[in-house]
């Protein structure tokens, strides 16, 4: 027995006191409102109505039991019509997670945009390489670079950028120690290796429909691309690093793309939010919105 539903059923028949009518009021048969008025009455153990042939009362604990419906009911109307309004507004906290650099050169320029357009929808923000668990931290989103594993179908993937990886160095360092001319001469240079990244060590470069990938090494290894960059601008190595985090760089002439002729290895920018049979609207702004910038502000080769 569905108990809000007889409720609801017994409520409708002590207002008109009539099963028939309400059996016409509610849409359902006579039979089904008998039905679930007498179980309710046996699940709460008590005779709610007495019936005659020609009229219908509520016995003194039924009026009681009656006014308790009216009150539980109302409040249960009160609540999903508050979390439908909810649901149909852009308010409330927006909780994402992000890969931390991606976060900080581009995620953080996007969000007082999108604050100033949507004022009422506060955000919460975690930068953080290491895969989120939205369901635990009670992310409404992520933001992720690279083709996530998504550990089960509770969540969903949409794809909304891309981001190019090129392969440069400073021109002391290639005057030093030689331009490499092939994907595979990078196994004898010094690599920085950018550990959070999909690719990490294995670097790869495509000519027309050609695919090369080479196992790189070098002395340094960190978890935070900007610390890869700061040491190829000290002309320590090679480093394979994403056009957002090379752009300004690249644009004055401090990094040279190593391999210009080759096509650079291009990694998804992904959505992650839990699957859910209505996503909020905070969570489908923003991801349009973050979209439309991204294809705004990105640009596909740092050098042109």
């Amino acid at each position: 027995m569905d108990t809000l539903s007889a409720m609801r059923v017994y409520v409708c028949v002590v207002k008109l006191k009539s099963f028939s009518l309400a059996a016409i009021e509610l849409d359902i048969s006579s039979s089904s409102v008998s039905k679930q008025v007498s179980q309710l009455e046996q699940h709460v153990g008590v005779k709610l109505l007495q019936r005659t042939t020609r009229r219908l009362f509520v016995t003194e604990l039924g009026e009681v039991y009656h006014q308790k419906c009216l009150s539980i009911l109302a409040q249960v109307d009160e609540t999903e019509s508050l979390l439908s309004t909810m649901q149909s507004s852009t308010s409330g906290t927006l909780k994402i997670t992000c890969n931390m650099t991606f976060g900080q050169l581009q995620l953080a320029r996007a969000i007082p945009e999108f604050m100033a357009s949507y004022p009422d929808v506060k955000v919460d923000v975690t930068l953080d390489d290491r895969p989120p668990d939205l369901m635990r931290d009670a992310f409404d989103l992520a933001i992720r670079i690279a083709d996530p594993q998504l550990p089960d179908s509770s969540l969903i993937a949409r794809e909304i950028s891309t981001v190019s990886l090129f392969v440069c160095a400073t021109k002391k360092y290639l005057a030093q120690h030689g331009t490499p001319q092939q994907v595979t001469d990078l196994s004898e240079h010094n690599c920085l290796i950018f550990v959070h990244a999909a690719n990490a060590d294995a670097w790869t470069l495509k000519q027309q429909d050609e695919s090369v990938t080479v196992k790189v090494s070098g002395d340094l290894v960190a978890n935070n691309s900007l610390v890869i960059r700061t040491s190829a601008l000290e002309h320590r190595g090679i480093a394979n690093l994403a056009d957002f985090v090379i752009r300004d760089y690249a644009r004055h002439g401090d990094l040279v793309r190593v391999f210009p002729n080759h096509q650079p290895e291009k990694l998804s920018v992904f959505a992650v939010y839990p699957e859910r049979q209505f996503t909020p609207p905070k969570v489908s702004l923003f991801i349009d919105f973050f979209r439309q910038w991204l294809a705004d502000h990105q640009h596909s080769d740092p050098w042109a």
